[in-house]
């Protein structure tokens, strides 16, 4: 489960993530991009625990950017309890 304060981290960086995709970056390519910027840019560790042990954290991140682009644009339920403040907030 990720935090209230990923969560919001990941959905801050989706106008990014949907600028190169219109840019014909392909989707893979955008959600590493935009995972690697996160990463570079925690300046207040919200992913440290996330990624501390994982062998690829730019492709964990990568993949809740893409599952939360899809819970923001309204395209995908929220799984989860903390992912509902964010359902349809950003559509297409």
């Amino acid at each position: 489960m990720w935090t209230p304060s990923e969560n919001a981290k990941v959905v801050g960086i989706l106008p990014d993530f949907r600028f190169y995709i219109t840019s014909n970056v392909s989707i893979k390519e955008a959600s590493e991009k935009c995972a690697k910027d996160l990463i570079d840019n925690d300046t207040f560790s919200v992913f440290t625990k996330r990624i501390k042990n994982v062998e690829s954290p730019i492709q964990i991140i990568a993949e809740q950017i893409l599952h939360m682009d899809e819970i923001a644009s309204g395209t995908r339920l929220p799984a989860f309890e903390e992912e509902k403040n964010w359902a349809g907030c950003y559509k297409y």
